[in-house]
């Protein structure tokens, strides 16, 4: 599992430490569906402790930009340990698709390009262990988490022009552990060439 270093150094010190490790009042929620809906609404909320109650307190918090999980290059954050939202560092995210080049982002802007860069908790579509948007990457989901429920919250397009090619997808995969549901990757998944 990758370490998340930054890979430049940062001009200024952050001004927030990372998000504590949440309190036994932050019991995540008892169901799938429950716990989904709360890990959507932090995101749109930008609600980093909030989330951060909601990792997986073994496997952490996997960040995948696209739907082919690559596990050697993604960042996997543990519980109680994510970024500060004002985090200077840039980080490693991946490669970006087609180029290749980098994804070397701050975690805010990590997360508004590719978590969080459409208002998913109002997604057109949900599906339960079901991947709806399709494109030329291989999803590997169930691969990578055999033992996982996922809720793909999907759009199916938003230029009429792009003819549904500009489709985008985030897609949290939940996994329990000791009785309840925590997040174990939040994927983002959208059309690439």
């Amino acid at each position: 599992m990758p370490s998340a270093s930054p890979t430049a150094e940062p001009s200024v010190e952050p001004s927030l430490a990372p998000t504590p490790i949440p309190s036994p009042s932050s019991t995540p929620a008892p169901t799938a569906q429950e716990t989904a809906k709360a890990i959507i609404n932090a995101l749109k909320q930008q609600d980093i402790e909030k989330l951060s109650s909601y990792i997986h307190p073994e496997k952490g918090l996997l960040f995948s930009p696209y739907g082919h999980i690559e596990k050697k290059t993604a960042l996997t954050f543990k519980a109680g340990g994510l970024p500060a939202w004002d985090d200077p560092k840039l980080y490693k995210w991946g490669s970006y698709d087609g180029s290749g080049e980098p994804i070397s982002l701050t975690f805010r802007d990590y997360f508004k390009k590719f978590v969080y860069d459409q208002n998913f908790a109002e997604a057109e579509k949900v599906g339960q262990n079901e991947i709806l948007g399709q494109g030329n990457t291989l999803v590997n989901i169930g691969d990578i988490y055999p033992d996982s429920t996922y809720f793909d919250y999907y759009f199916s397009g938003f230029d009429p022009k792009h003819s549904g090619m500009d489709w985008e997808s985030l897609i949290l995969v939940l996994e329990q552990h000791n009785g309840a549901w925590y997040v174990c990757a939040i994927v983002h998944s959208q059309w690439t060439i």
